[in-house]
């Protein structure tokens, strides 16, 4: 049997998958028959496809073939396949630095493909695969991205792990982690990825993928976790922040795959949910444990109803609710186990949320349906809560008590979990409530205590807030409150509390500090959810003297942190007004000079009071004293913002100055080029950044302060300001939004982030502000790289100012008469103007040769921002007076800036202009030339016509003598009929020469007419549209041409077909006049002789007026020419005065 050639075999293997086995042995007996010439032979066939740099299906195919051939080893020739796979992988490499991208692309896929097929027995040599490394190391930094992935696939298994097997002295993995967070294809770093080994040092950065911008990143990141990372390889940290992200995720390839992540890592625990919820923290990272556990529900992995069985079955998981609270509060000292684990209390709560949710769900189903529907929905409600009741204690008393056993035992988190079932219970039992407000009480009443104080055995201890805590238990205790008491119990109770904890019988105690930290706490808690003008006076009163007033003199930071907050929430529910002024004067104070941390409440309290009272009633409160020394020490420097009192200025000013002050060092911003740090995982994402931003840098409070009052108030609450109105603070806004580093300040940037385009799509009056704050703010920042991205985002903001003709219909006070096509930024026409008069004063310093190259590229980078800010500027049309007015001042403004333009454009193009000048003119004098030519061809034409009319009336006068001659020798014998023929004969002679005297006139005043005409017209300047007149001309010219040639062809034919006539008659004559021989011949003779003149003369005519019309248009093609010209000396002479002027 034959064996087909090698490029028959690779045609095949084109067509079909299907026959790539039968074509794989043929390809290794074409191979063992004739070694030698084997492979040049196969080199040569595949280069057609190295060439094509499209993925074509066919091209893949080949690919895929040629893989799976040099990756075969048939039983018998493991040698000659080895020997083979190494020349021809040494092939490859050798083309692996070629030009075209196309033959490194094919190049670095078919080794990748034929690595990875690779068996476990293949052997090559090490030189090999040195050389390989390195090839593929140098191709993993090409210019091509799709080189780049595949020599990423290609270096998959050349990964080395070293002694310690975690690769992280192999150089191919610490390529790949550098170039995972500099890559910008998204198909490279999913390439990445997929072939990055799997160890410890590589897990966090597979993690950290799971943030990555591009879905199709995340998504591989989420199943390179699924399938190639144990659970128990992966850091709690890491293990939260990959379900906090997945779980959160808005693309549903990528929540699926972090949904199957969390399948994979829920059956690596023998589907034991607790045992997962421990491997996640549940008491650190409560939020991810509990969307873990709804997910679980949600997928089916946990059924409540069956979960709920369990209970009655008596294997509950964790335990379960229903368990001895006596026996539990009487033995955890000596067997914590007792106490619910962390991982169970947040299991339990879940699934009993669930439960009721169901419930409720198909109650509210069964309320509206009718019919099967709605026994079916009642049905399952009944089931839910059935399902329920069995999983919660017998009774509120019960979940009371074990709440109280784990609150005793320190067990403060797994308490908090079971606190919020009680609102899952009847509480309309008086007992029920009492129990609870009795609990509440006692657990407020405590001392706070320390985390590290619990017994080391119980889990889920927690601190106090005084003593570093995150509040939420507190918290907890106090909605319980609510939901059982009634609004005065709840203050008592509070209240109560709040004294108990400053009992002077245990203010000599070390914890006094945070016992009084603990009480304003508690108070504040309170008045956060207390409506305004609901505290009487004599209770403000009393709280300001045993509460506020003692801790805002603290030495404490935290207790004074708490005073500011507990005045600022008395200020709101009560007013500024009946305190003469103390609640703004202890607050500016905190601002003016305290710990960052009572400065951010400070600042927050005054900008929550001047947004509910407005600031002119702030500034009311301050002593004249202070407004009068504030006053001279403006007087004396006044355009120093920095020497501004705080304790006595405006109120907005005051904010924005703190807002100006510099960031802490615990603030900096972030180093953009650092390494990725794995034991700095924020679990959170972003939020204890954040909340750590919230709690100690000044000037986001200030700033968020001070957005809320703009966006609320606008320019009005901003009266009072001595240095700062509203569109300086939107402009220092919008600086800091531009400038800040999210990283390091995600709190300011989120918030400003939200509060430009609520700006912008605020009242009137409120989006002005962005219109007036865009220049202050290009000022301030022109100095700075970047300026494009400042103006871009500008042009952004003003986009949502724009308002149309509708926006105006529901309440706005702008002209009706905008129409519905045309849409403004309000304040447009005035930022137009400032920007153009700002670019007129700018451009002199991008010619100032004595500016630095950095100072002239800012300038030019400024100038260029403020055109293209001008540009996108929608301005609003002038159909006022008013409007008229700043029309044409902005008109005014850009004719200014457009002379300026076009006068640096024509002097630096003037020599351009110059030289196409000449070159105009050179061909408008070889047309001329040409015109003149054709006048001369024209003359030269009609002097022919003359000599031809000559000879033409010369044999007409010999015809009609003889015919003269002829008609006497036989005027009797003629009829009438003859004597019409030769009247009309006369007519016709007579007619022909007055056309011929005509045209000869008419040729003679066109010639002489032609010839000045073009020597006059040839000097006229006087044409403004060129291009539009030589277009109508050339169409009239070429129908007037084809039109008049018809004309003649017609006439010279009905001429001729005439005289043929003629003669056929003057034959039929002869014949009937037989007496009349030789005289009668010549006559005939003689008058067709005349009809032939005749219809000569006739074309002579017409082609004298073929020739009037030719010279016509010669004429309006020298006029046209003319105006060229003229245009081209304008030009020439406006060139001249701009290069004279500059």
């Amino acid at each position: 049997m034959t064996v087909p050639s090698v490029g028959k075999i690779l045609n095949d293997a084109q067509v079909s998958l299907a026959v790539h086995k039968k074509c794989v042995k043929q390809m290794i007996q074409r191979r063992h028959a004739d070694q030698d010439t084997f492979l040049p032979e196969l080199c040569n066939a595949i280069l057609p496809v190295l060439l094509e740099f499209k993925r074509d299906l066919c091209a893949e195919r080949v690919v895929r073939f040629l893989v799976g051939f040099t990756a075969a080893r048939p039983e018998g020739r493991e040698d000659e396949a080895d020997d083979f796979a190494e020349a021809f992988l040494g092939f490859l490499l050798n083309l692996a630095g070629a030009r075209d991208k196309a033959v490194r692309f094919r190049t670095c896929q078919i080794v990748a493909g034929v690595l990875n097929a690779l068996g476990p027995d293949a052997e090559i040599s090490d030189d090999l695969y040195e050389r390989m490394e390195d090839v593929m190391l140098e191709r993993l930094r090409d210019k091509c991205a799709a080189v780049r992935a595949q020599a990423a696939r290609a270096l998959s298994r050349l990964q080395d792990g070293g002694d310690g097997g975690d690769f992280s002295d192999d150089k191919i993995t610490q390529a790949f982690l550098t170039l995972l967070g500099a890559e910008k294809q998204p198909q490279v770093r999913k390439a990445i990825l997929g072939s990055l080994a799997i160890s410890d040092h590589t897990i966090p950065h597979v993690v950290e993928r799971t943030r990555d911008a591009a879905d199709d990143v995340r998504r591989v990141a989420y199943l390179a976790l699924t399938s190639k990372v144990p659970v128990a390889s992966v850091s709690i940290a890491l293990r939260a922040s990959a379900i906090r992200r997945g779980l959160a995720e808005r693309s549903p390839s990528v929540r699926a795959a972090a949904v199957e992540m969390l399948k994979r890592w829920h059956m690596a625990f023998e589907g034991d949910v607790l045992a997962l919820l421990a491997a996640l923290d549940a008491e650190s990272n409560e939020a991810v444990a509990e969307a873990a556990v709804k997910e679980l529900i949600h997928i089916g992995k946990i059924k409540p109803a069956e979960v709920a069985a369990s209970v009655a079955d008596g294997v509950p998981p964790g335990g379960g609710l229903r368990r001895d609270a006596k026996k539990t509060r009487d033995t955890w000292r000596e067997d914590p186990s007792v106490l619910m684990t962390p991982e169970a209390a947040v299991y339990w709560r879940v699934v009993c949320e669930a439960l009721h949710a169901s419930a409720t769900q198909s109650g509210a189903t069964a309320a509206t349906a009718v019919g099967q529907n709605q026994v079916v929905s009642a049905a399952v409600a009944g089931e839910r809560l059935e399902s329920l009741e069995a999983a919660l204690p017998a009774s509120a008393a019960d979940l009371l008590e074990l709440v109280a056993a784990h609150a005793d035992a320190g067990a403060v988190f797994v308490a908090r979990q079971l606190l919020p079932l009680l609102t899952l219970l009847d509480l309309a039992d008086a007992t029920a409530r009492r129990g609870a407000r009795d609990l509440v009480d006692a657990q407020l009443r405590k001392a706070p205590t320390d985390a590290d104080a619990t017994h080391l055995d119980v889990a889920g201890a927690a601190s106090s807030y005084a003593r570093g805590g995150d509040g939420a238990w507190e918290r907890s205790l106090v909605a319980v409150l609510r939901a059982a008491c009634e609004p005065e119990e709840v203050v008592d109770v509070v209240v109560s509390a709040a004294d108990a904890l400053q009992d002077p019988n245990e203010s000599g105690s070390d914890g006094s500090d945070a016992r009084a930290a603990q009480a304003l706490f508690l108070v504040a808690l309170l008045l956060e959810r207390a409506p305004r003008a609901s505290l009487s006076s004599a209770a403000a009163e009393a709280m300001m003297a045993t509460l506020v007033r003692p801790g805002v003199t603290h030495a404490s930071a935290s207790v004074r942190k708490e005073a500011v907050k507990v005045l600022g929430l008395l200020g709101v529910v009560r007013g500024v007004a009946d305190d003469k002024g103390e609640t703004v004067r202890v607050l500016r104070a905190a601002l003016a000079a305290d710990a960052p941390a009572v400065r951010c409440v400070a600042a927050k309290a005054l900008g929550d009071l001047a947004l509910l009272f407005g600031p002119d009633r702030l500034d009311a409160q301050l002593d004249p004293c202070e407004e009068g020394s504030e006053e001279g020490e403006g007087e004396k420097d006044e355009d120093s913002v920095l020497t501004t009192s705080l304790l006595s200025c405006p109120v907005t000013d005051a904010l924005a100055s703190v807002m100006d002050e510099p960031v802490t060092d615990d603030f900096a911003a972030l180093d953009e080029n650092a390494t990725f740090a794995v034991d700095a995982v924020d679990v959170t994402g972003g939020a204890a950044a954040a909340e750590a931003e919230n709690e100690g840098c000044p000037g986001t409070a200030a700033a968020e302060a001070l957005a809320k009052l703009v966006l609320r108030r606008g320019g009005d609450g901003f009266k009072n300001a001595k240095h700062f109105d509203a569109t300086a603070i939107v402009a220092k806004l919008l600086a800091q939004y531009l400038c800040v580093d999210a990283r390091a300040r995600p709190r300011l940037a989120q918030c400003l982030a939200v509060f430009f385009p609520a700006l912008a799509s605020a009242p009137t009056d409120r989006r002005r502000l962005v219109a007036d704050a865009a220049l202050p703010c290009l000022r301030a920042l022109s100095v700075e790289k970047g300026i494009a991205r400042v103006g871009t985002y500008l042009a952004h903001l003003l986009d949502f100012c724009a308002v149309t003709k509708e926006s105006t219909e529901r309440g706005s006070t702008e002209s009706d008469d905008v129409p519905k096509s045309r849409a403004y930024a309000v304040g447009g026409a005035e930022l137009l103007c400032a920007l153009c008069e700002e670019a007129l004063e700018v451009v002199p310093r991008t010619l100032n040769a004595n500016a630095s190259v950095t100072e002239k590229a800012l300038a030019k980078a400024y100038v260029a921002t403020l055109a293209s800010l001008a540009v996108a500027t929608p301005v609003a049309p002038a159909f006022t007076v008013v409007d008229y007015d700043e029309k044409s001042v902005t008109c005014a403004t850009l004719a200014r800036a457009a002379e300026a333009a076009e006068a640096a454009a024509e002097l630096a193009s003037s020599r351009a202009l110059h030289e196409a000048a000449r070159e105009e003119l050179e061909a408008l004098h070889d047309a001329l030339r040409e015109t003149s030519e054709a006048s001369e061809a024209h003359a030269a034409r009609a002097l022919e016509l003359e000599a031809a009319n000559a000879q033409l009336e010369a044999r007409l006068a010999v015809g009609e003598k003889k015919k003269d001659a002829a008609e006497e020798e036989k005027e009797a014998d003629r009829g009438a009929d003859e004597e019409e023929e030769v009247a009309a004969l006369r007519a016709s002679l007579a007619s022909a020469r007055a056309d011929l005297a005509a045209a000869e006139e008419e040729r003679t005043l066109a010639v002489s007419w032609a010839r000045d005409a073009a020597k006059e017209e040839a000097e006229e300047v006087w044409s403004e549209k060129k291009h539009a007149l030589e277009k109508a001309l050339a169409e009239a010219r070429a129908e007037i041409i084809s039109a008049k040639s018809a004309h003649l062809e017609k006439s010279d034919a009905d001429a001729r077909r005439a005289a043929a006539a003629d003669v056929a008659a003057s034959a039929g004559t002869q014949s009937a006049l037989s007496s009349s021989d030789g005289l009668q011949t010549r006559l005939i003779l003689a008058v067709a002789d005349a009809k032939a003149h005749a219809a000569a003369a006739t074309a002579a005519v017409a082609d004298v007026k073929t020739l009037r019309a030719t010279l016509t248009e010669e004429r309006a093609a020298a006029a046209t020419t003319a105006s060229a010209l003229a245009e081209a000396e304008a030009r020439l002479r406006a060139a001249a005065a701009t290069e004279s002027s500059l």
